[in-house]
């Protein structure tokens, strides 16, 4: 995150350069860093039209760190969870990664620490040696870190987006979603376990312009999975969407069989001047 501040700072600098005194709404550090994701015009206005309704980047840019009650039920398609799993959670919010995963249930529970690729396994503070838990938890760890953060992943490096015109999604729930922005999402270098081939297609409503859904396609298994957002509420100042129902999908964004649902809690973010109580994640 450090690293996209420099990149924001001397974004704007060549943009005032460019446009000399009469354009200093081209500073907004939201349409700065958008602007060198893409050239896409209608990508830039719906992610920075996303962002600012979320909280906005300055708000974004001033927490380091952030911590939630994470409730997940897995159901693979049948009436009742298969799976549940209860778990307080600490995530870095900078480019380097670093989380904290702690059981919540159970008569030993298991804590997680990961630090960019190194995992440490632990019960009642004891190490635990399980190199198939630990690469499980590595994966794990990194995608609800990554899911947690969007929308503000859409401004990390290698990042890719590309407008896809406005769709109206199918409806979930009593509420319509409305006519959305569609704005996909490819990657320069694949994520853990995919393929540059692999996309999310991100649904940003027309009337909040906060994500309605995403739905993602995974190459290597020909898959696509819809996860529904919804419970939108504000936590310091930044938008947070604490339920998200993940369903089996197609390329038109069916509503399938329901997969899993997660839900957020007690959410509070850390800022950089202060504000402590949580132990720094993974650290």
């Amino acid at each position: 995150m450090r690293r996209l501040a420099r990149a924001l700072s001397a974004a704007s600098v060549a943009v005032a350069f460019l446009g000399g005194c009469d354009a200093p709404h081209e500073q907004d550090p939201i349409v700065a860093r958008v602007h060198l994701a893409t050239r896409d015009e209608g990508a830039r206005k719906a992610v920075a039209a996303l962002l600012s309704s979320s909280g906005g980047y300055e708000v974004w840019q001033g927490m380091r760190e952030v911590e939630y009650e994470y409730r997940f039920r897995f159901y693979g398609g049948d009436p009742t969870p298969r799976l549940t799993r209860s778990q307080r959670h600490w995530l870095s919010l900078d480019d380097e990664v670093h989380v904290k995963l702690q059981d919540l249930d159970g008569p030993q529970p298991l804590e997680v620490r990961l630090d960019g690729d190194q995992v440490a396994l632990s019960r009642a503070g004891a190490a635990v040696d399980d190199p198939d838990q630990a690469d499980f938890e590595r994966a794990f760890g990194r995608q609800v870190r990554w899911e947690f953060l969007t929308p503000w992943t859409l401004l990390q490096p290698g990042i890719l987006l590309e407008s896809r015109g406005v769709r109206t999604p199918p409806a979930v729930g009593k509420v319509p979603a409305g006519p959305c922005d569609v704005v996909r999402v490819r990657f320069e270098r694949p994520m853990e376990g995919g393929s540059t081939d692999d996309w999310h297609d991100v649904y940003i409503s027309g009337r909040s312009h906060l994500v309605e859904e995403i739905l993602s396609y995974r190459s290597a298994s020909n898959q696509y999975r819809l996860s529904v957002w919804s419970d939108q509420k504000p936590f310091d100042g930044l938008r947070v969407a604490t339920r998200r129902e993940t369903y089996a999908s197609d390329e038109g964004a069916a509503v399938g069989r329901l997969e899993a649902v997660a839900e957020y809690s007690e959410v509070r973010f850390i800022p950089r001047d202060g504000g402590g109580g949580a132990p720094d994640a993974g650290r």
